[in-house]
């Protein structure tokens, strides 16, 4: 017999159910919670803007009742591993888990529960591992049983506070995302790797300063520039004037020739010059030339 799509989704979901049944501890659901009441979710992924919001389980007793398969298939495709694009059925118990934490908070049914990492493929897995060492090698990621996620309004502490108490699987508060790790293991919880948060009051103060520090090197470097342009203007030939420097040539030629000195008169022939001055003596005046 050949099965359809939706049934397949239907047996692998509820496969899943069964096998993971003995994972987590079995401690019963809260009274005024799940038990007796159709169980919805809203799911947000933030980093890509999408949202699933459904009617995951209603109760037995009629051909619709259970775990709904198209649900449960659009919630696994917004937990899907949005690197490798992979999808596989996520555990149901997983997602009961989420909701009852969101009604022990006190959060409304349209609260967003925000998954910012859900089923995670071991490719994915192995390359996180290389550079965040919160990262499992053997993560309940790979398994589609846990869920990185944040309630806006609700403190992450309030979160693990709840996820302690219903011990119920693994959990761990990341301060230092606001995100809260839960999965379907065993009940356990540790510390991350990292360090606690900065007030986000500080962290707006500390990018205020950086953005005027660079503020006041850029208007450092113009002023910088303005100086150095004027004082070679100031340098400069004035317009109109004259140029008094040498070409590099001249001024190479004349560094290599040596400058000119005035020669000396030789000195006189003075018993020449004595008897000249005799002759001029004895020679006879002459008369004026009529005109």
């Amino acid at each position: 017999m050949r099965m359809t799509g939706r049934a397949v989704w239907s047996l692998a979901v509820l496969t899943l159910a069964t096998q993971l049944a003995g994972c987590a501890t079995t401690g019963p659901l809260d009274s005024a919670g799940l038990d007796g009441e159709p169980r919805s979710v809203v799911l947000h992924h933030p980093a890509s803007g999408e949202t699933a919001s459904v009617t995951y389980w209603r109760p037995s007793g009629g051909p619709d009742g259970g775990y709904d398969p198209a649900a449960m298939r659009e919630i696994a495709v917004l937990f899907r591993d949005r690197r490798s694009d992979e999808t596989i059925p996520i555990d149901p118990a997983l997602v009961d888990m989420l909701v009852e934490l969101r009604r022990r908070v006190g959060a409304p049914p349209e609260s967003p529960i925000r998954i910012t990492s859900g089923y995670r493929s071991g490719a994915t897995n192995a390359g996180l591992a290389r550079s965040n060492p919160n990262v499992a090698e053997n993560s309940y990621h790979m398994r589609g049983q846990a869920a990185d996620f944040s309630i806006a309004g609700v403190p992450p502490a309030r979160l693990a506070e709840e996820a302690a108490a219903m011990q119920r699987g693994g959990y761990a508060m990341y301060a230092h995302t606001g995100h809260v790790h839960v999965d379907t293991g065993p009940f356990r919880t540790w510390t991350p790797k990292t360090g606690e948060p900065r007030a986000p009051q500080i962290l707006e103060a500390q990018a205020r300063a950086r953005a005027r520090e660079r503020m006041l090197a850029q208007a450092q470097e113009k002023t910088q520039a303005k100086g150095q342009g004027k004082a070679v203007a100031s340098t400069g030939p004035k317009p109109g004037a004259k140029s008094t420097a040498k070409a590099p040539t001249q001024v190479a030629d004349a560094a290599a020739k040596p400058a000119k000195t005035p020669a000396k008169a030789p000195p006189p022939d003075l018993p020449r010059v004595r008897v000249v001055l005799a002759q001029l003596k004895d020679m006879p005046a002459q008369k004026p030339a009529k005109r």
